[in-house]
């Protein structure tokens, strides 16, 4: 049996993110020029999706370790408490699901 794998999408958000935060980072004089916003960084987050795709394509086996080692450390570090309940139930807390429209 395969060991689950963590989304392309998500890992692709995840290191778009890391970009944005460093980018951030090296211009701390002028944090305005970086938004992080689907338009500024949509070519970063497509970019990080060809790279795992190809990879997937080109190594799958590579992939599928890389993918599944990855899913597993961000379990253990829930596990390991890195992420308290007490900030979940915070964040949970902040939304207004009643005001919150259906679809």
């Amino acid at each position: 049996m395969k060991r689950p794998e963590i989304l392309i999408p998500f890992l692709a958000l995840v290191a778009t993110a890391v970009v944005y935060s460093a980018l951030l980072w090296k211009s701390l004089d002028s944090p305005g020029k970086f938004n992080f916003s689907g338009n500024q960084f949509s070519e970063v987050y497509s970019y990080h999706i060809k790279s795992l795709e190809q990879l997937k394509h080109n190594a799958p086996g590579k992939f599928h370790y890389m993918m599944a080692d990855i899913y597993e450390a961000a379990h253990k570090l829930k596990r390991n408490g890195a992420t308290g309940d007490h900030i979940e139930l915070n964040a949970f807390e902040l939304l207004d699901l009643e005001g919150m429209e259906e679809d």
